[in-house]
């Protein structure tokens, strides 16, 4: 079915704003999509979250203004379009909201596609069965997904967003100090969800916990059990439907600095130097979207890493996305990363 935005839910863009600053006010747009309007008030463009993840993977900086990623050319909808028909617009297109407009170009509302128009919800699995070595000795008593950051747990922070983003299951893959977890987060109920816990005999590895699972009818969203964001997972669910792969993968960006000059050169010739650069590259962010078939690639009770099913499902000519991550990730390694995010937490930094 579909759903009716009313005028006050629309959220205009302006166009001469920063991408950056127009993506902290898509969160509040219906399925993360606004409209621009010309100086007469009428509708020019459309910009959505997917459309600002799209320009950063090519290289559009975040401070560029709006327009840059504007769709000048917007699929919309007039006051008596019947829902059987923007139901078909908004599927074809893989769209998940569209603007009203009248004759005249005024911005009415907007329309948009709800999750059961879609398919069925999104099944969430959350690794936590790890040692976390490199925390130790903290995590000799207390599994890492348990540690606390500000007013609750890591873990629970996951769930509460995988659940805003739709999920009711929610499996949970424990090996070491399983029953802390059992403990402390029980059914989930308290929690918005229904939590089962898919025990680890052995480690199974990143992915190979999956192949324990029942397939569900819906995406699958799996995410490390060690990683603190403030990533919408809507818009990472919306960002894989939209591009109708097997799996998306979220990347954050890492930057390290080079402590020495860099040569560049053809042959024997120095062409110059690159004197101790910053080099950025787009990483792995253990959050991934997965089509529930390729549960089936997985042997049950052996052990896979993600990257093994990664390169299953790129060797087999199945598309991969990536969902760039802009928002704040962490992953908590050893004691200084977690020392810094627990004050960035008391300072009230993290949001």
């Amino acid at each position: 079915m579909t759903q009716i935005g009313s005028a006050e839910a629309v959220v205009a863009i302006d166009p001469d704003d920063s991408i950056e600053r127009t993506r902290a006010r898509l969160q509040g747009a219906p399925q993360g999509v606004g409209v621009v309007l010309g100086d007469d008030g009428r509708l020019v463009g459309t910009v959505s979250d997917a459309a600002i993840r799209l320009a950063v993977l090519r290289g559009v900086p975040t401070d560029a203004p709006a327009r840059n990623v504007m769709s000048g050319r917007p699929i919309t909808a007039g006051p008596s379009t019947g829902d059987a028909e923007i139901l078909e617009v908004l599927r074809s297109h893989r769209l998940r909201a569209l603007p009203v407009v009248d004759e005249q170009g005024h911005v009415l509302g907007m329309r948009w596609l709800d999750q059961a128009a879609i398919g069925p919800p999104p099944t969430a699995v959350i690794m936590a069965g790890g040692r976390g070595l490199r925390l130790r000795p903290v995590t000799d008593t207390v599994p890492k997904p348990l540690l606390r950051l500000g007013s609750t747990t890591i873990v629970e922070r996951i769930i509460a967003a995988v659940a805003a983003a739709g999920a009711e299951d929610v499996y949970l893959a424990v090996k070491y100090k399983a029953e802390a977890f059992y403990e402390r987060l029980g059914d989930g109920a308290g929690l918005g969800v229904k939590l089962h816990y898919v025990h680890e005999d052995v480690p199974l590895g990143t992915a190979g916990s999956l192949s324990l699972l029942p397939v569900p009818d819906g995406p699958v969203l799996v995410t490390n059990g060690d990683i603190v964001t403030t990533v919408d997972f809507a818009r990472m669910l919306d960002f894989h439907w939209r591009h109708g792969g097997a799996m998306t993968v979220a990347g954050a960006t890492f930057v390290s600095h080079v402590p020495y000059g860099i040569l560049a050169t053809a042959a024997h010739h120095l062409l110059s130097i690159e004197e101790k650069p910053d080099r950025s590259e787009l990483c792995n962010a253990g959050m991934y979207v997965i089509e529930p078939h390729l549960l089936r690639l997985l042997s049950p009770g052996t052990h896979a890493d993600m990257p093994d099913l990664i390169a299953h499902v790129l060797a087999g000519g199945m598309s991969v996305s990536v969902f760039p991550i802009l928002e704040k990730w962490f992953d908590i390694g050893g004691p200084a990363e977690f020392e810094r995010i627990l004050v960035q937490f008391a300072t009230g930094e993290e949001t």
